[in-house]
């Protein structure tokens, strides 16, 4: 359980596949595909456990070629123990000698410490492996990944543009169902902080078409709403939000349904009292 424990802590993920109803629901929710992504990834070798005593780990890392994936591994058993200096040192060594690193790095920066001015960097690195390709960090789309880190500098022109670069291509190529709809959602997010409450509200009616019991969607539609001065359909977004929300933690499901774009019962109750019909 402990250790369980440890990779909820340490690995908060969320996935960015668009899956059919019964991976939209929180009782197959990406954020478990993620920590089995990231298990399979860390054991794929025999003799890597990620889970256990981390010198001991570490003691086997030592009689190890120094390549980047090890010197990786090291980071993370050093992360383990709290010594976030080392960490970070072997993090920026593992993108010298294997520079496939630069989007696991991009993630821990981006996801685990905030620094986004260091995950930018990181996956700007990543994505010029392949020019004109929007790689992936083996889930998400790299450009994304770029959007979220734009967007946590405040700079939500910019997210907007890389927000779309995946959204359109898949879009177009496949139709707005195959969207994730929370790349909707996130782009919303930084279409509403720059004023443009239409354009988000676009976004999230595609979203909810993808996932008809999001709490999410239905906040921030809610909050897309109210900037467009329609009080009553922003009251009926906000209860609708929080019957989801209530929903899934009598259901005993997870009420966390994005790590990426957190939302609380208190901020859907607070938004439903503001609103003066």
């Amino acid at each position: 359980m402990h250790r369980w424990l440890l990779l909820l802590l340490l690995f908060p993920w969320t996935a960015p596949a668009q899956f059919r109803h019964m991976y939209r629901s929180n009782e197959f929710s990406d954020t478990y595909l993620r920590e089995i992504s990231w298990l399979m990834r860390v054991n794929r070798e025999p003799g890597m456990l990620f889970f256990g005593n981390p010198n001991r780990e570490l003691a086997s890392l030592d009689t190890l070629p120094q390549t980047g994936e090890n010197v990786h591994r090291r980071a993370v058993m050093m992360l383990i123990k709290g010594d976030y200096t080392t960490a970070i040192k072997l993090y920026e060594q593992s993108t010298q000698l294997d520079p496939k690193q630069h989007g696991s790095v991009g993630w821990m920066y981006l996801m685990s410490f905030r620094d986004y001015t260091r995950a930018l960097r990181h996956y700007e690195a990543y994505d010029a492996l392949t020019p004109n390709f929007d790689d992936t960090d083996g889930i998400s789309p790299v450009s994304y990944m770029k959007a979220l880190a734009w967007r946590g500098m405040g700079n939500h022109a910019e997210a907007v543009a890389q927000f779309s670069i995946g959204i359109d291509q898949l879009e177009a190529k496949h139709g707005a169902e195959w969207v994730n709809y929370k790349h909707y959602v996130s782009r919303a997010i930084s279409l509403l902080a720059l004023g443009r409450a239409s354009l988000a509200l676009t976004d999230l009616d595609k979203a909810a078409q993808n996932n008809k019991q999001s709490m999410l969607v239905q906040y921030y539609r809610g909050q897309a709403f109210t900037q467009l001065n329609r009080p009553n359909e922003a009251q009926n977004a906000y209860r609708d939000a929080l019957f989801f929300f209530r929903k899934a933690r009598a259901d005993g499901r997870n009420t966390t349904e994005d790590y990426t774009n957190g939302l609380s019962e208190e901020s859907i109750e607070q938004a439903l009292n503001a609103v003066k019909p």
